[in-house]
């Protein structure tokens, strides 16, 4: 198998970045099984998979010489975003929904500097929205559950 095959598979996620309609999401729902099982509790491996994920997602994407446009079908990006919106959370099924809905809001809106980072292009500019769109959902969400544990 080729470089670029491999390449393809797992910018695609396993090609769930070729199912019509929103890809981008169904990647972010895998995304979140993968933490449900996954349920690393410690910060440390929190960090670890993010930032293997962002890597992975990187090496992936500038394989596949993606140019200035994020194509539909490079979906891993929006794995690299959910694995950091959960960052510092536990991963039950309301957290994981929660940190979903913003993470998925913040990707879509693209509120400043999202937007300006996405229009620079090649693996860091199409991995760096997704991750810029975690933080900002990581952040929500904790703030979420500080105001509501007191």
């Amino acid at each position: 198998m080729s470089f670029f095959k491999i390449a393809e598979i797992t910018a695609s996620l396993f090609y769930i970045g070729f199912i019509p309609g929103a890809p981008g999401t169904y990647a972010s729902v895998a995304g979140c099984i993968i933490l449900y099982f996954l349920s690393f509790s410690s910060i440390p491996s929190q960090i670890c998979l993010g930032g293997f994920s962002i890597l992975v997602s990187m090496f992936s994407i500038k394989k596949l010489k993606v140019g200035e446009k994020d194509p539909p079908f490079v979906v891993i990006d929006e794995v690299a975003g959910m694995f950091v919106t959960m960052i510092g959370h536990r991963t039950d099924v309301l957290r994981l929904f929660i940190g979903f809905i913003l993470f998925r809001f913040f990707d879509i809106i693209k509120p400043w500097p999202i937007k300006r980072i996405e229009k620079i292009g090649g693996p860091f500019g199409v991995v760096a929205d997704d991750v810029l769109a975690g933080i900002y959902a990581n952040l929500i969400l904790s703030l979420m559950f500080m105001i509501v544990s007191f």
